[in-house]
């Protein structure tokens, strides 16, 4: 059984909710899927909904009250091929099991091709707050090229729907360096979702996972991707226009909508439509994953459940949990994984802080290794952080391994 919630962790805690249903794996994804089937997502969300019940007693009993939460996030897979009423159940279980905070961030996953107005409807009944639509393009050949399932009028359909019914809360999913794609396409693809006006904006590079479809296309070559300078290239355009559109980058892709005019008396302040879920990952506030192959962190160990749908569910039966691997933390650990995740954001690390609650001096431990990435111009120190320079968000991964 893993530790739970550590409660000097003073920072309210996420909740994860696997959806792993799918009517078409994508080429890219390497998440975990399933087919999706009636019957079998009737018993998939009933055995997520007793653990999520499980996980709430649990943690209740441990620190002798509901473990505080304010954000709700349902990834997938699919979240949207199910009925919504199969979602609010899920919903109103987290409320009764946590402390779920009357401001929650409750987010779904949308493939446009699986939207209807009935299911909006019943999202917004459920408490669902925010809607992260995975468009990846609004060129059509490209969609086809990846075996997605909506087109890019359907795309833009969803996005008019959510609005029209009240989401004022909507972030884009887009992909950059997609095989063949040239730099008109990309800029086509960012000047299309700037035009939707979204609160939100998830631009990644494409990352070619092994065990994927598009890796064994691209290995036989049957596919060519763009070349680094392209990419590197993209990624500017990336940069470039979200700032001028009014955009904060907060992450290495990650975009939040700053306020317009006369609110920018408020400064530098965050810009309220970041992703509160995705930050704590990144700021090592704690998460609970319900559902199969959903990971969780407590401050203290990271464990996973159990990865096959079936296999889980029949763990829930049997034990009330599903856990696979649970792996505890030493303090070098900890440290390690939020040097990483923290410089992800483009705070940065602020070291005295960092210092205090990890016990590691950033400066001394890597003494050696910092200043060859300042000279490469991959990272700056400044004002007592560490934080990415635009080139070191391009090549994090470089950083990122010279700082293991």
């Amino acid at each position: 059984m893993p530790a739970c919630y550590n409660s000097s962790v003073n920072r309210q805690a996420g909740i994860y909710i696997h959806i792993p249903f799918c009517a078409r794996k994508c080429t890219y994804c390497a998440f975990n899927t399933t087919d999706y089937f009636e019957d079998l997502a009737a018993r998939y969300v009933d055995a997520v909904g007793r653990e999520i019940h499980a996980w709430g007693a649990r943690l209740a009993e441990s620190n002798l009250h509901r473990t505080a939460v304010d954000t709700i996030y349902f990834g997938g897979g699919t979240p949207s091929i199910v009925e919504a009423e199969q979602l609010g159940a899920l919903v109103a279980a987290c409320r009764e099991a946590f402390a779920v905070a009357p401001d929650a961030e409750v987010t779904i996953e949308i493939n446009p091709a699986t939207l209807t107005r009935e299911k909006i409807a019943g999202w917004l009944a459920a408490g669902i707050n925010r809607a992260s639509v995975g468009v990846q393009s609004f060129i059509d050949e490209e969609l086809s090229g990846l075996s997605r399932t909506h087109t890019a009028t359907e795309a833009r359909r969803t996005v008019a729907a959510l609005r029209e019914a009240g989401f004022a809360n909507i972030s884009l999913d887009l992909i950059a360096g997609l095989p063949a794609q040239s730099l008109k396409d990309w800029r086509f693809n960012l000047e299309e979702a700037l035009r939707l006006d979204p609160e939100h904006l998830s631009l990644y590079l494409l990352e070619v996972k092994e065990g994927t479809q598009l890796y064994a296309q691209l290995k036989r070559g049957k596919l060519a991707r763009p070349d680094d300078d392209t990419a590197a290239e993209m990624y500017r355009i990336i940069c470039d226009a979200t700032r001028r559109a009014g955009y904060e980058q907060y992450e290495i892709s990650n975009f939040a909508r700053l306020e317009p005019e006369p609110y920018k008396g408020m400064g530098s302040a965050p810009s309220r439509f970041r992703s509160r879920h995705n930050m704590k990952y990144w700021t090592g506030a704690p998460f609970f994953g319900m559902g199969c192959g959903a990971h969780s962190y407590d401050g203290q160990a990271r464990w996973v459940n159990i990865l096959k749908s079936e296999s889980y569910i029949a763990a829930i039966d049997k034990n009330g949990e599903a856990i696979a691997e649970r792996h505890d933390l030493s303090a070098e650990d900890r440290a390690a994984e939020a040097l990483f995740m923290q410089l992800r954001l483009n705070e940065g690390v602020a070291l005295e802080a960092f210092r205090d609650e990890y016990g590691l001096d950033v400066l001394a431990r890597f003494g050696d290794e910092l200043p060859r990435l300042a000279e490469a111009d991959l990272i700056q120190i400044r004002d007592g952080r560490i934080m990415l320079t635009n080139k070191g968000r391009l090549l994090s991964n470089e950083v990122f391994v010279s700082l293991i």
